[in-house]
């Protein structure tokens, strides 16, 4: 093993500055964002950068990660029953860390904010997985590997290959079974479906899975900061979009006969719906509902509400 480690001084020295400030496995930072994969034998460990390339970004900004290769790399482990999650720390014992959504569009309560002690406990998992890449990466056990996404085998226990770390799901599971060992408060990973029937499976129906990025600051008994949502999309891509808006706008009302077409923008999450009225006395929330929007972006959408009456108001009611 000594020479396979001097040999890695040879890799890093190779390795070009970009690539160093940007993250990477073999020249792990601390505050470098970890994006994993698991299923069956193999994990995938990604390095997709600072902290600060998430936190410093502007409202609704979207952020591919580029670092993994979805047909060399993210194939050997799947996309369909894939399970997944983003996370990192600070020195301060500040964590960063997903949490899963049941429903793509609607956002998740906050993780809470736990004691210093406590989130030290879940770093100390974490910090595992690195070294467990690397060790993988230096053994060149899958020849698909580089220097910002390794594929591993997904179990280190007893196995020689690791030696200064471990896998992505031991280091996740331990002997508590998840949740980094049972040191964090829930469990940080999404998970995508499978079926016998293709068009049932992830892969094949076509709507991507959002997990909410939060930070949380060393202390006790507060909500997380909310940052924004990684989404795992069908086709194996998975971006970041950074503090995404709610607000949603009536752009414009046109009417042709019976027919009123409203044109509107909804959020990036949530449940909109369409009220109408004829009247405007009373509260709005007596009006009628015309119908249920369209949500998950922030493009321009249509509906219609077909009423004899001309001289109507229209509202969007958002939850």
């Amino acid at each position: 093993m000594r020479n396979k480690k001097l040999g890695l001084i040879a890799i890093l020295v190779s390795v070009a500055a970009s690539d160093i400030l940007a993250g990477t496995i073999t020249n792990y930072t601390v505050g470098d964002v970890l994006v994993c994969f698991r299923k069956g034998s193999q994990d995938l460990v990604v390095d997709a950068g600072p902290v600060s390339t998430f936190t410093n970004a502007t409202g609704n900004q979207r952020i591919t990660i580029t670092q993994y290769d979805t047909g060399l790399q993210l194939s050997q482990v799947g996309t369909n029953l894939v399970s997944w999650s983003a996370f990192t720390w600070l020195g301060d014992n500040t964590l960063f860390i997903t949490r899963p959504r049941s429903s793509p569009n609607q956002k998740t309560a906050p993780w809470v904010d736990q004691s210093s002690p406590a989130q030290n406990g879940v770093i100390q998992q974490m910090e595992t997985i690195p070294p467990g890449a690397l060790d993988e990466y230096n053994l060149g056990v899958y020849p698909n590997d580089s220097t910002t996404a390794v594929v591993e085998e997904d179990s280190s226990a007893g196995d020689a290959n690791y030696t200064d770390g471990l896998s992505y799901h031991d280091a996740l599971t331990g002997s508590y079974g998840g949740g980094f060992g049972g040191a964090f408060q829930g469990n940080p990973e999404n998970t995508t479906t499978n079926s016998s029937t293709p068009s049932k499976a992830f892969t094949g129906l076509g709507q991507a899975q959002r997990s909410d990025f939060y930070q949380l600051a060393p202390g006790g008994g507060t909500f997380g900061k909310w940052l924004g949502y990684f989404e795992f999309n069908t086709n194996g891509v998975m971006s970041y979009v950074a503090y995404p808006t709610v607000t949603p706008v009536i752009a414009s009302i046109s009417r042709s006969g019976t027919t009123s077409t409203i044109t509107y923008q909804t959020g990036l999450y949530g449940t909109y719906t369409l009220l109408g009225t004829n009247k405007l006395s009373g509260s709005y929330s007596t009006w009628p509902v015309i119908g249920t929007l369209s949500t998950g972006d922030t493009s321009s959408h249509t509906v219609q509400d077909t009423d004899s009456v001309s001289n109507k108001f229209y509202i969007i009611q958002g939850q």
